[in-house]
């Protein structure tokens, strides 16, 4: 029988308080910083193509700039094909329609040094913001050797960016880019219950004797796939809007669901084998292959493939591209958050683990006496949507309904989770206190009745 009196101590509860305090600071940073600013969409409206070259008009629209008070300078770069050689060109006519949409002429020869050209933005305050590819020279000739002549002088009028703190603007991501406090941690957090689990299993495997390391491992894998699922959903949610699927194939998206799957059958081989010492120990032994499945098909395997996923297959890092100061100043302490509310929430589910196996006990040790527990069931039901609105919805203020998305998700589904547990403990604890009294207790049953189910599975110290 387990038995853990003491209350929370003051370290706990300073580390649960911090906790909390650094998820209040993530989500206020999350969505209150600005999105520094950056160029959406560039669109050739008429080209013109003649014996001497072509004449591009462009209309480039902005997210987060200020083109009617930055007096904007804008040029085009490209890279010789040949020698990598890069070419520079002024833009001409400038029409400044409002601070997020202008217009440009831009006039190329008939042979140019390639045939895809950078669009670039330079203008007080906001500095220099670009758009890679953003047009191609149609009708027009790529040659090594095209003759012609640059503007290289314009790099050195260029204005510094003059902004309050904001997260960087990456193309296409925009918005979005928030999610990494939201949707990054949440497999942080599964990691690091799952390597809790798996520390357990090696204690069962080594030491046994105790059932209360295979409770710690089962609670730890139940918390941890919660979070795995928040996971696949708000990642799935995030790629619905930013490569075009609700789901794609990318093998760090595959195998978090395979190792989801995997934990899943962690569950279900426990509750398939009824001897306890028989189901701990292959429990414990599948875990061991489910933990390092996990490594290898989520920190390894990408890196070895291509993915779309930062920092595997070639495709660079958050690291090297866009996590900058001020998403490090958010990233960082977001995970730490999370993890502690992982931690928290892992201690709950153990709670919940002892107070079951002490009630299962006492009803072994009392005899005839039979409970039984009511587990909630969650519906959510599917909406339909047209496709065109929910387009619209999206893809509004640079993707920001993305954002608010991810966090529903993840608050609905924590939300759910508490309200599951703590209805759990309540319920044991009642079955506890409809235990039939006998007047020939023994000893050990007449000390286990002074205690209360929430004192002898209190979890301050797993």
């Amino acid at each position: 029988m387990i038995r853990h009196n003491e209350p929370p101590s003051f370290a706990v509860k300073a580390i649960r308080a911090c906790g909390l305090v650094l998820l209040a600071y993530t989500l206020a940073m999350t969505f209150l910083v600005p999105l520094g600013p950056g160029l959406d969409q560039v669109e050739v409206l008429r080209s013109q193509i003649t014996e001497q070259g072509g004449q591009y008009e462009l209309r480039i629209a902005g997210l987060g700039t200020h083109f009617s008070t930055s007096q904007p300078k804008v040029f085009i770069t490209a890279r010789n094909i040949l020698d990598g050689e890069q070419t520079v060109l002024s833009a001409t006519h400038l029409k400044v329609a409002d601070d997020t949409h202008l217009l440009c002429r831009v006039r190329l020869p008939k042979v140019v040094p390639a045939m895809s050209w950078n669009v670039y933005v330079n203008g007080a305050g906001d500095g220099t913001v670009s758009y890679a590819n953003g047009f191609y020279a149609t009708g027009l000739e790529a040659a090594p050797k095209s003759g012609l002549k640059d503007d290289k002088y314009v790099l050195s009028t260029l204005q510094e960016a003059d902004l309050p703190f904001h997260f960087p603007f990456q193309p296409n991501i925009m918005e979005s880019i928030r999610n990494l406090m939201l949707h990054v941690p949440m497999w942080f957090t599964m990691f690091l219950l799952m390597g809790i689990s798996f520390a357990q299993s090696l204690r069962v495997l080594r030491l046994g004797g105790n059932p209360d390391r295979d409770r710690r491992a089962v609670a730890a894998v139940k918390v941890g796939l919660w979070f795995g699922v928040l996971g696949l959903l708000t990642g799935s949610l995030w790629a619905r809007w930013t490569w075009g699927a609700w789901w794609v194939d990318d093998p760090q998206l595959n195998g978090a669901f395979v190792t989801v799957m995997v934990y899943a059958g962690y569950l279900v081989l426990r509750g398939s084998i009824q001897e306890p010492k028989l189901r701990e120990r292959l429990a414990a032994v599948y875990n061991l292959f489910g933990f390092l499945l996990l490594v290898v098909l989520l920190m390894v395997l990408p890196r070895f493939t291509e993915s779309l996923h930062p920092g595997k297959g070639g495709n660079p890092a958050f690291s090297s591209y866009d996590l900058d100061s001020a998403l490090r100043a958010v990233f960082y302490p977001a995970v730490l958050g999370w993890m502690i509310l992982g931690t928290w929430m892992y201690a709950v589910a153990l709670k919940v683990e002892r107070l079951r196996a002490n009630l299962d006990e006492a009803r072994t040790h009392r005899g005839s006496w039979r409970a039984q527990l009511m587990i909630p069931a969650l519906l959510l039901p599917a909406q339909a949507t047209q496709g065109g609105q929910l387009e619209a919805l999206f893809f509004a203020d640079g993707k920001m309904p993305v954002v608010v998305g991810v966090a529903v998700i993840i608050g609905v589904g924590l939300t759910v989770w508490w309200a599951i547990h703590l209805r759990r403990i309540r319920q044991l604890q009642l079955a506890w206190d409809a235990l039939p009294s006998t007047d020939t207790t023994s000893e050990a049953d007449s000390q286990f009745s002074d205690h209360t189910p929430l004192q002898d599975a209190d979890t301050t110290n797993p």
